[in-house]
């Protein structure tokens, strides 16, 4: 138990780990985002403000040729000769001469109330500024007009271009706080997402981590149990240097047997750890059922025999079948040495043939004690049990199993169990039939 609520403390943090790590991502990725689309949209903003007062410039520059007026005797209409200077209606226009005196009030109107304290800056020549005059928001640039320019009240003088920003500012003001309002709304979305992805891409991850762990504990176990009885005995027959073998007979027996058992053991796991790695090599060729079922039968026939047993065979499809016939024959070891192991004196271990569709079935049945349904997906687990200590005693480990599903997944076929009724289990192997064309 502690070890499994330290395995969730891991697994938890690890969680936390990776959704605050994606969050964060996200964020910089959003923020990042804002940042660039905001940006563009502010100087194109900018950009078109100060087209616009390019245009003004060069209208100033470019005014058409004025032809005066005759007067009376005093000379030419000054009036006509000197025409105010027109502007677009955001735009507003404020002509100095040299001294710095504002010679175009009566054109501004009403807005010489707002821009009447605005002086004379020559340092600012040419130079495209953001003033804010009572509130109100103004893109600025002064420029010097030539003296032959065509409109006297233009010629020789500063011309400060006034456009007001105010609409564009709260355009820009509008579209942040809908830029902000977006962030959070699709850094909240990215949350929810986040959090199903991780569970869902750390779900297999966490699975064969805990697997992982669960089988290498599981091992070591299995590993240290025939290890200490070994340890045990030798340390015994130390103590008693002057028996003989005959002496020690039992302690030596026992002794093997658990070596036997460690070496059984150690092959299952190197295979069960070459089909993780992929390097398990299979020899795949067409064959027939009887070719790969008679030979593994035999030898039980006198085990089962031996212990007052009943065994049955009804095998008799003829198919084709693209296998590895050393390893279905595998297969087939393994769960005829379950069903012997299992099935009690007098009970019966039956072996027949099935064809369903385009699949070739071969059924191990026994009328031992039977499997729960809780259980029949388990025990294809690694070192799963149904009953630990009458599987330690039969000499099992719990990887056998586990090696067949290995083996029926590289053929793309199937192992299950089901109840034998009335009693019992059978288990199905089934392989997909090869047909001729």
């Amino acid at each position: 138990m502690k070890n499994k609520t330290k395995q969730n403390k891991i697994t938890r943090r690890q969680q936390l780990k990776l959704f605050i790590s994606i969050m964060a991502t996200f964020a910089i990725l959003f923020l990042t985002l804002g940042i660039i689309i905001f940006n563009r949209f502010q100087n194109s903003t900018y950009h078109s403000i100060d087209q616009d007062i390019k245009n003004q410039v060069s209208t100033i520059k470019k005014q058409p040729n004025m032809k005066p007026d005759a007067g009376g005797p005093h000379g030419p209409n000054q009036s006509n000769n000197r025409p105010e200077p027109k502007a677009p209606f955001q735009t507003s226009m404020l002509v100095f001469d040299s001294e710095g005196k504002l010679l175009n009030k009566t054109s501004l109107g009403n807005r010489y109330s707002v821009l009447k304290k605005i002086k004379l800056n020559k340092k600012n020549l040419n130079t495209k500024q953001t003033l804010t005059i009572k509130n109100m928001n103004f893109r600025v640039l002064l420029i010097k007009v030539s003296k032959s320019n065509n409109n006297p009240m233009y010629a020789g003088h500063y011309v400060l271009i006034m456009q007001n920003i105010d609409t564009q500012i709260q355009s820009m003001e509008n579209f942040e706080k809908i830029l902000i309002m977006t962030f959070f709304i699709f850094w909240f979305i990215a949350l929810i997402l986040s959090y199903v992805l991780t569970r869902i891409t750390m779900f297999p991850i966490i699975k064969s981590w805990k697997q992982q762990s669960e089988f290498v504990n599981d091992a070591a176990h299995e590993l240290r149990t025939p290890l200490t009885i070994i340890q045990g005995k030798l340390e015994y027959m130390l103590t008693r240097p002057k028996n003989t073998i005959i002496d020690e007979a039992e302690s030596i027996s026992v002794s093997l047997d658990e070596v036997n058992r460690l070496n059984s053991l150690t092959n299952n796991l190197l295979i069960l750890a070459r089909a993780d790695q992929a390097t398990t090599k299979f020899n795949f060729q067409l064959t027939k059922p009887d070719l790969f079922i008679k030979d593994p039968i035999m030898p039980f026939k006198d085990i089962i025999n031996s212990q007052e047993k009943v065994f049955q065979e009804n095998v008799h499809h003829n198919v084709t079948l693209n296998i590895d016939r050393d390893k279905i024959k595998q297969v087939l070891i393994i769960l005829l040495d379950n069903a012997t192991k299992y099935t009690p004196e007098n009970g019966t271990i039956r072996i027949y043939d099935n064809v369903e569709g385009s699949k070739y079935q071969f059924i191990i049945s026994d009328t031992g004690i039977g499997i729960k349904d809780s259980d029949k997906k388990k025990i294809f687990g690694r070192f799963y049990r149904v009953d630990k200590s009458r599987n330690r005693n039969s000499g099992g480990h719990g990887l056998g199993l586990a090696i067949a599903q290995q083996i029926m997944n590289e053929h793309h076929g199937k192992i299950f169990v089901r109840d034998n009724l009335p009693q019992g289990s059978e288990f199905v192997v089934e392989l997909p039939i090869k047909h001729s064309r």
